[in-house]
């Protein structure tokens, strides 16, 4: 899988893009404010990327 947003989603598996896509999703659905999702997706990325960088264009 391709993502410019999370260039190191391709170096995962399908199932475990999906789920961490599915997560995202989640947690966009679940924050109630754009900064309690960026918190939430901060630590999604902390979780699931080789390194704890951002997406491009997410800042803390």
């Amino acid at each position: 899988m391709h993502s410019s947003a999370f260039p190191w989603l391709s170096n995962l598996t399908d199932e475990q893009a999906y789920e961490f896509l599915d997560e995202v999703i989640t947690a966009a659905q679940d924050a109630g404010t754009h900064t309690a999702f960026l918190h939430a997706l901060d630590v999604l990325v902390g979780q699931h990327a080789p390194t704890s960088a951002l997406p491009h264009g997410v800042m803390p």
